[in-house]
């Protein structure tokens, strides 16, 4: 009886070292599968290029090596002017060490198929250029937990630092931490991310500041390459406050030129400056949401903030929502490759707008030929004059890529309707504001009460259109605030629902000419 007691403890000793030690192999293998998937990503990113890969795989332990490099286009239109640190760390390449540990328990009580460390390695120009930042912390840290389902979550942290020159300008980064949950192949992930704040003190010009960042979002694969899911960033305040008068000089003339060809002389050119001030904004939102429906992409977005408070005047609340509905997943995606090809690219603002003016019409054309609908469902702007509330939606039904080139044909297959309520105060000031960029005026030449009787003769302008078209029947006039209805339909303009009809102007020429004859008929 001992002797058979013995052969079966014997026997299950032997099971237990062979699973103890052939399960942390099994789970090695599995584990590089899953850090593989990982590869095919980063194979796939178009700003980061893999350099070297090598994976040395152990019975308890392995050790996997990337080598990376920041594409030479990445951010390539505005990298002139990024600082000389920063254009440093970018053409440097990084080595991503993974320490991996694999078994059923392998650093934890739960079981796993393996346990990641991320060791980050830069080169001695770079580190010499961090160490500044970080002093000897690491400037990032990632630690990867793989489930037993292939599915795992990722931690990356990176430390706060508190960094000041001699010259006055201060950097108080409060760190970040980001978590990553994803399934199996990396079909499906959440992100979750946080920033208590950055505070960038400009010696004595001024300061910019925002705190209590979070960014949550949420991605699947669907039927194309396009990602899906949800997104919200939410950030509690953000300031910006100069100390010094901001002087400005745009020469809206040479604009003008470039765009229409006319030489309208240089009497539009508004020249100035801001007073010193601050701009507080407080509990920003911006959130996305995009779902695939067959061919089709239904996307949604909303931004909003509660309070924004510039000088004296306070705004807000915002709440924009909008929606874009029937879009072709197949040209959206042909669209966003075409856009991220052209971010790699140096190109001026003019030629990058003309290249995405054509990109619009070749990549994204059936966007537009397959009776997409866009819809402002909500615009509500809280302002000092009043309440701004606009609202709508816009069809395009039957358009051709010849329909296009044309805009008669093209507004003739759009349907829109939006409804709209603005502050008359509203705009009023908004056509002073304008005459006063646009047009120089000489303070000297009549002193502030030039000024006030010019901006006097405007508000007076506005309002006696406005009252022209309310009692023409196109807007309502309502305790100050214009209301009115705008419809498109069959290349046909309606407000408040009458055929808007543009009167032409008195022909003066004709006018004029004709009265020399009569004149001349007139005399003996």
């Amino acid at each position: 009886m001992n002797k058979r007691v013995g052969m079966v403890i014997a026997a299950l000793v032997a099971v237990v070292l062979v699973v103890v030690l052939a399960v942390p192999y099994y789970m090695g293998y599995k584990a590089e599968q899953s850090l593989q998937d990982q590869q095919s990503i980063l194979a796939k990113t178009s700003f980061l290029t893999v350099k070297q890969h090598t994976y040395e795989r152990g019975w308890f332990s392995s050790t996997e090596t990337t080598v990376v490099q920041f594409n030479p286009s990445f951010l390539a239109s505005v990298q002139q002017q990024l600082p000389d640190n920063v254009k440093k760390v970018l053409q440097q390449p990084i080595t991503l060490v993974n320490h991996v540990r694999h078994g059923l328990f392998a650093g934890s009580l739960r079981p796993v198929r393996a346990q990641v460390d991320t060791e980050f390695r830069f080169t001695p120009e770079v580190q010499q250029i961090l160490m500044r930042f970080f002093g000897q912390q690491q400037p990032v840290s990632m630690h990867n937990t793989i489930f037993l389902s292939g599915s795992g979550q990722i931690n990356v942290v990176v430390p706060k630092f508190n960094y000041e020159e001699l010259s006055g300008i201060k950097l108080l980064w409060q760190g970040l931490q980001t978590q990553v949950d994803y399934a199996s192949g990396y079909h499906e992930y959440d992100t979750h991310t946080t920033n208590p704040g950055l505070t960038l003190v400009l010696a004595d010009k001024g300061q910019i500041a925002y705190e209590g960042l979070t960014i949550d979002t949420h991605t699947q694969e669907g039927q194309t390459e396009l990602a899906l899911g949800n997104s919200k960033l939410n950030l509690k305040s953000f300031s910006v406050q100069w100390n010094d008068a901001l002087s400005y000089d745009v020469r809206l003339n040479d604009l003008i030129n470039l765009v229409t060809n006319l030489q309208i002389g240089a009497f539009i050119n508004p020249t100035g400056s801001v007073p010193p001030s601050k701009i507080v904004l407080h509990d920003l939102s911006f959130g996305t949401e995009m779902q695939e429906q067959g061919e089709w992409i239904n996307s949604r977005g909303n931004f909003g903030f509660a309070k924004l408070i510039y000088g004296k005047e306070t705004y807000g609340p915002l709440s924009i929502e909008a929606s874009a509905e029937h879009l072709q997943a197949k040209s959206l995606l042909a669209l966003k490759n075409k856009l991220t090809q052209l971010t790699t690219q140096k190109l001026s603002n003019d030629a990058l707008q003309a290249a995405i003016i054509q990109a619009a019409k070749t990549e994204g054309l059936g966007l537009f030929t397959h009776d997409p609908v866009l819809k402002l469902n909500t615009f509500r702007f809280q302002m000092p004059d009043g309440l701004v509330d606009v609202h709508g939606q816009m069809a395009f039904k039957g358009l051709t890529a010849a329909d296009m080139q044309q805009l008669n044909t093209m507004l003739a297959k759009t349907d829109a309707q939006f409804e709209f309520a603005v502050p008359q105060k509203l705009l009023e000031g908004f056509a002073i504001s304008q005459a006063r960029n646009l047009f120089t005026v000489d303070p000297s030449v009549g002193g502030p009460e030039a000024l006030a009787d010019i901006d006097e003769t405007i508000r007076l302008m506005v309002d006696s259109t406005i009252r022209t078209m309310a009692q023409d029947g196109y807007v309502r006039v309502n305790k100050g605030v214009v209301q009115s209805q705008v419809t498109l339909s069959r290349n046909q303009l309606t407000l408040n629902g009458k055929k808007f009809v543009n009167e032409p102007e008195p022909d003066y020429w004709d006018n004029s000419a004709s009265a020399p004859n009569a004149a001349s008929t007139a005399q003996p």
